[in-house]
């Protein structure tokens, strides 16, 4: 890298720090109300950062209704970082420790943590109470993956304030899942839904199966069958990629293939812009009218055994539009950007799904 270069980035972050120090100041002048959103410090291509992003986005549109001042700030303990850079976003990241500091009469702080990181504010928590001066403390845990909270202990956070949960899949949205965790539950869903979309049809779509990053013991497995009886599809792992790069790719596939959990942006995003989508039925994800899909198999055995028949029979307008239309609608039932800002807008009155 050169000389130049070198300057041009350094004067960059220069400009990125003296900004970060103005909204420091700016929302912890004469804040009394605080709302703040824990993020992860690392710069990398993570769902459930750009689902947070999201819900800080629009907590932000609602400031008339729970009155408080917004940030983001990245997790205690974790490396500094000022700004996301794999995805276009205005978000400066603030740090939790100063922003306090700088908020010297707050009489109410909401803090939404993720769930994987629970415990680890809990433990930081031990030792810096005192920090938190408020009088209202309220913790959320965002519950985006039901999986990730295994080991974590949400109820731990009561020693320190309120407690209560939301959640971004239907399929765990139940009473069930507020009397295992033992702290109020509220049905918040994600910040997503078909009017988000443009639809291209089968004609128009790409001949690639665009498959998850996620790692699976049969996942080489899956992809060499499949390229053997389809030499002419070219297969995508996503990786590396920016999140504005990763749309165009779910917008132009014919098909993707999820490892993941099932019902993700690996799934939801290609169906949402008129591809078919393949995945292994989750019931802890998915609900289970999407069991009855013809691109959902009951395990991986199945898939494995039918996937590549199922591709060569799908690959023709009649067959593709049907099994693309049917997944279309489940989708469309469950995410709605309004539904959204409903579920959103009622949780800051305090009007939770499952008390």
């Amino acid at each position: 890298m050169s000389f130049r270069n070198t300057l041009g980035l350094l004067k960059h972050d220069i400009k990125r720090k003296v900004t970060r120090t103005a909204i420091t100041q700016s929302v912890g002048f004469d804040a009394r109300r605080l709302i703040v959103f824990l993020v992860p410090g690392y710069d990398g291509p993570v769902g459930g950062v750009l689902s947070i992003a999201a819900i800080y986005r629009e907590t932000k549109a609602l400031q008339n209704l729970h009155g408080s001042k917004v940030a983001m700030c990245t997790m205690p303990g974790d490396p500094p970082l000022l700004k996301y850079t794999w995805f276009k976003n205005r978000n400066y990241l603030l740090d939790f420790e100063t922003l306090l500091k700088r908020c010297r009469n707050l009489e109410y702080l909401l803090i939404h943590v993720p769930e994987y990181a629970v415990n680890h504010l809990s433990e930081w928590l031990g030792s810096h109470s005192s920090k938190l001066k408020a009088r209202d403390i309220h913790f959320n845990v965002l519950i985006q993956n039901i999986d990730v909270l295994q080991g974590q202990d949400p109820k731990a956070l009561k020693h320190f304030g309120k407690v209560t949960c939301t959640t971004a899949h239907e399929a765990y949205s139940n009473a069930e899942t507020r009397e295992a965790l033992g702290v109020s539950l509220h049905r918040l869903s994600v910040c997503n839904g078909p009017e988000l979309y443009t639809v291209s049809d089968y004609t128009k779509k790409q001949p690639l199966l665009m498959v998850s990053h996620d790692k699976h013991p049969l996942k080489e497995k899956v992809l060499l069958k499949i390229q053997q009886a389809l030499p002419s599809l070219r297969i995508q792992v996503i990786q590396n990629l920016t999140w504005e790069n990763y749309c165009e790719v779910a917008s132009s596939t014919k098909w993707s293939l999820t490892f993941g959990e099932g019902l993700d942006g690996y799934f939801s995003d290609p169906v949402f812009s008129g591809g078919v989508a393949f995945a292994v039925y989750n019931e802890r994800f998915f609900t289970p009218p999407f069991a009855k899909l013809e691109s959902v198999y009951p395990s991986w055995e199945v898939l494995m055994d039918r996937i590549t028949t199922d591709l060569k029979r799908l690959d023709e307008p009649v067959a593709y539009e049907r099994c693309w239309r049917e997944a279309w609608n489940l989708l469309s039932e469950i995410y709605s950007t309004e539904r959204f800002r409903e579920n959103l807008s009622a949780f800051y009155r305090g009007e939770y799904t499952f008390q």
